[in-house]
């Protein structure tokens, strides 16, 4: 097995000086800097990470945890988190919520003892805001805004909403349902206020009885059309759907009923997740962009790391009041053949 030692043996330098090297610090030249990463690659080096993180403290672990990794948007998201981190030289430790609030708070408390070196969350429906406070490692929060020193990014969900309703509106439909996850989520609650002032501003009246909160799966989506459709005063003849399961399963029950989409009923759903383009599906829906949230979640979380090793920088900006990242991503309409 080499070692270090070996390494410094035959490039002519000390211990010290490969490990400065190989460790990427910059008071190396950087020509000798070069030279020794060519020369461990050559020479089959590979370091030993336990140990490594023994001595330093530092993992080169970065944390995801999501709240369900059975979704397709979550497992897109999730590899494109991975991608990034691994590009950088991290690996990625995936953990899944379930949607419990309870599970999220002891696999953050988990993940600190296990001193990762970094942690990027979607947090639970009924998340804590305060838990966040309590993690004194480098943090990047998706969806969620926090009153406090927390990075987070964003989707635009108030315009996802008003271009999904928007896009019904300019197909002709006239009676726009929204089927939702559950109520309290904030990305929900900006969807369907964009949602509501969309109809308002196209003089269509908001109908409570064509507005749904409830679960994110398939099977939601079929219950909750079929109720619509079957017991509400007033029928939708098209339905803005919180995401792409959701709309799967409205697109089953319309199926099983003859119903012809999208001559007699529209359907629009939210992800953009990978079966929505399949030739069968074909599925008009809200675009968010993993691959950039992926991209962006692991750059702050570097740039977090950064500073904390650089304890003289650290030192010197936490004298001034740091303000938290805050990242707004857009969202894109992809029209198919469900509108």
């Amino acid at each position: 097995m080499i070692t270090i030692k070996d390494i410094a043996k035959k490039a002519g330098v000390s211990y010290a000086t490969v490990s400065r090297a190989l460790n990427n610090k910059t008071d190396v030249n950087e020509a000798t800097k070069k030279r020794i990463v060519k020369l461990a690659a050559q020479m089959g080096y590979r370091p030993n990470v336990i140990a490594q993180s023994l001595v330093t403290q530092k993992t080169n672990n970065i944390a995801l945890i999501v709240p369900d990794v059975s979704n397709p948007f979550f497992a897109e998201l999730s590899r494109a988190v991975s991608e990034a981190a691994l590009e950088a030289g991290y690996l990625l430790t995936i953990c899944n919520t379930g949607w419990d609030a309870e599970q999220e708070h002891e696999m953050l408390e988990h993940m600190q003892s296990m001193q990762v070196s970094g942690i990027i969350i979607k947090p639970s429906v009924f998340y804590e805001p305060k838990t966040f406070d309590l993690i004194k490692l480098p943090l990047v929060v998706f969806w969620h805004p926090y009153e406090n020193e927390t990075d987070f990014i964003e989707m635009d969900h108030s315009a996802g909403g008003k271009i999904a309703t928007e896009h019904l509106i300019e197909r002709g439909y006239q009676r726009i349902a929204y089927i939702g996850g559950e109520a309290t989520s904030p990305a929900n609650q900006l969807r369907i206020l964009a949602y509501q002032q969309a109809l308002q501003e196209h003089n269509m009246k908001v109908n409570q009885d064509l507005i749904s909160f409830g679960g994110f799966d398939l099977q939601s989506g079929y219950d909750r059309i079929q109720k619509m459709l079957t017991q509400s005063p007033i029928k939708p003849d098209a339905v803005f759907c919180g995401n792409d399961y959701l709309a799967l399963g409205v697109l089953q029950y319309l199926h099983e009923n003859n119903i012809r989409v999208p001559e007699e009923f529209g359907v629009i759903g939210y992800d953009d997740i990978y079966f929505s383009s399949l030739p069968m599906i074909q599925l008009t829906t809200i675009a968010q962009p993993r691959k950039k949230m992926g991209e962006e979640s692991v750059k702050l979380i570097l740039e977090q790391i950064q500073q904390l090793e650089n304890k003289q920088e650290f030192e010197e900006q936490s004298k001034v009041e740091r303000k938290p990242a805050r990242i707004l991503l857009k969202p894109e309409l992809k029209i198919r053949a469900t509108t």
